[in-house]
């Protein structure tokens, strides 16, 4: 049977157009040269898609490893990039047979074959090749065979309704990479060899990376720029300069709101904003931190109990925070399926009502201390005299999240809870269960950062909130850092990624929507719209809610 069943991976209603200047068509042939260059706010540590769940990363392996058979495209649907089409699907789900194009190389001139897609497959169905994202479905994966150097016929054990996303990101050469359970040690994940449009060719540390292009590339006559140039420029004010005086063109995340933005930078360059998938939450250690223990036995003395993750989130003046604060520059959002087919339309269930936090932090034992910090006095978990003190952690070199942790530290002092900010580089923050990053081996009280996926939301959400995926020593790369056990959601999960039917899998999905509002493992804040600094002598560019800055960068060139 062909692939009738495409449709399920449609976006309804985000479809999004070739934006402002990016609609231009680029020239044919070998036309363009010169070097582009894009502001990151901060380095990536890897440009291995798969052992790293920061954005930062997808930013520059857009552009060289992350080229992949299949990709999204900017109405979010799946479309061939290695393979000749998309694959067909046997009537009973369990065979996906793929094609690869004819005549593709690898970056140093390899071919290019179905054993490089069969090796893809070894590394991320194996349990300890470090990979942290985009290995849903792997371990489904029950037999693999290519009957010739185009040919991929994957059999899976049991129906998987993610087939086309799982091959969207990237795959490895065998010949230049490593042993699967070595992964995380390879030297490709700096320098890939890969099939993108460019390849690595300096990477100055904390300074820039420079790419150059991709002789072997499959699409002839590009990319048209010689070089791109990802420069590391931590200081927006530095970042802004830089696209005043013409020495980038494009920017990631430029910290000014629109209006003065393109004030600003009149006649240089402007912002343009889409809709994002970048969805801001507050989350909840639910296990006692710095105990040793990762599990989710003993239970946060603090954040234990429901009634206090109930006040906290009746203490947030949700509509001030988005309306003044961020100046209107997001929308609300109250659970984790925001946009895309699968979107959740759910009430908040515990808005802004300061009344209802402080009667619940009563009721909790929770006391109005003298200098208007609570204390605990006969709370479930905490021992008398505890104070009622959060750590609030992020990350870096972002103002609007800095500017939501400082108004949220102020809603929550004014019900008696002080939450004292810790900010940490990328690195930390979405640093692995090896590297004891706090999130991964559960110490720590509250996170907030904004996290997203893709048009089929299996493997994030699978991840996140199974109970399965709780990180320990010998489940080192599990997601769900709540520490949030739940039969109900676990058996959703399952049932959303067994299931062919779009509106099963949609109910699915919402009901471990409305399980996160009524546990509370976290709060949603906000959905950022997503925004790009863009000079006007750039054209040819695409802008991507499912991409990054670099998505569709062999296109990209300057205008006569």
């Amino acid at each position: 049977m062909k692939l009738k069943l495409f449709a399920l991976f449609m976006v309804m209603g985000l479809a999004l157009s070739a934006c402002g200047a990016g609609s231009a068509e680029p020239a044919s042939g070998g036309e363009g040269g010169g070097t582009v260059v894009l502001i990151l706010p901060e380095e990536p540590t890897t440009l291995n898609y798969f052992l790293a769940d920061a954005a930062i990363v997808r930013q520059v392996a857009d552009a060289t490893s992350m080229t992949g058979l299949v990709t999204i495209d900017e109405t979010g649907n799946f479309v061939p990039v290695l393979a000749e089409g998309l694959p067909t699907i046997s009537d009973d789900y369990l065979t996906v047979t793929w094609k690869l194009m004819a005549g593709l190389k690898w970056s140093d001139g390899e071919a290019l074959t179905s054993d490089d897609v069969r090796f893809t497959i070894e590394v991320l169905s194996n349990p300890n090749s470090g990979a942290v994202v985009g290995v849903s479905g792997f371990d489904l994966i029950a037999d693999v065979e290519t009957p010739d150097d185009l040919t991929t016929v994957i059999t899976y054990s049991e129906p998987y309704p993610g087939y086309l996303d799982q091959f969207a990101y990237g795959l490895f050469p065998r010949h230049a990479t490593g042993a699967p359970e070595d992964m995380a040690n390879w030297e490709w994940n700096r320098a890939p060899v890969s099939a993108g449009p460019f390849i690595v060719s300096n990477w100055e540390s904390g300074k820039r990376i420079t790419l150059t292009r991709n002789p072997n590339y499959y699409e002839e006559g590009k990319p048209y720029f010689d070089e791109a140039v990802f420069e590391i420029v931590p200081e927006p004010a530095a970042q802004t300069a830089m696209m005043k005086n013409g020495e980038a063109q494009f920017h990631l995340w430029p910290g000014e709101f629109k209006a003065d933005y393109d004030e600003l930078l009149k006649g240089t360059a402007q912002q343009y904003l889409l809709p994002g998938i970048w969805n801001m939450a507050l989350d909840f250690n639910l296990s006692a931190p710095f105990d040793g223990d990762p599990s989710a036995d003993a239970p946060h003395p603090i954040l234990g109990d429901i009634r206090v993750r109930q006040a906290i989130a009746h203490a947030i003046d949700y509509e001030t925070l988005q309306k003044d604060v961020l100046q209107g520059s997001v929308s609300d959002s109250t659970n984790p399926f925001a946009y895309g087919w699968y979107q959740c339309d759910l009430p908040r269930k515990y808005g802004f009502d300061v009344e209802a936090a402080n009667k619940l932090l009563d009721e909790a034992g929770w006391v109005m201390g003298d200098d208007g910090i609570r204390v605990a006095k006969g709370a479930m978990y905490a021992k008398d005299g505890t104070r009622l003190s959060l750590e609030l952690q992020g990350y870096t070199a972002f103002d609007p999240l800095q500017s939501t942790e400082e108004f949220i530290v102020e809603n929550l002092k004014a019900v008696g809870i002080e939450a004292r900010i810790q900010n940490y580089d990328f690195s930390i923050i979405f640093g692995t269960y090896e590297e004891n990053s706090p999130r991964m081996v559960g110490d720590y009280d509250m996170l907030i950062f904004d996290r997203g996926f893709t048009t089929e939301p299996q493997s994030y959400n699978f991840d996140a909130y199974h109970s399965s995926r709780i990180p320990s020593a010998e489940n080192p790369t599990g997601g769900n850092y709540f520490r949030w056990v739940n039969a109900d959601v676990d058996k959703a999960l399952e049932t959303a990624g067994s299931s062919f039917d779009i509106e099963t899998r949609k109910a699915a999905y919402c009901e471990v929507g409305q399980a996160v509002l009524d546990d509370l493992p976290q709060v949603y804040l906000y959905l950022f719209q997503d925004n790009y600094g863009v000079a006007d002598k750039l054209e040819g560019y695409t802008l991507n809610t499912w991409g990054s800055m670099s998505w569709g960068i062999q296109d990209w060139k300057f205008k006569e």
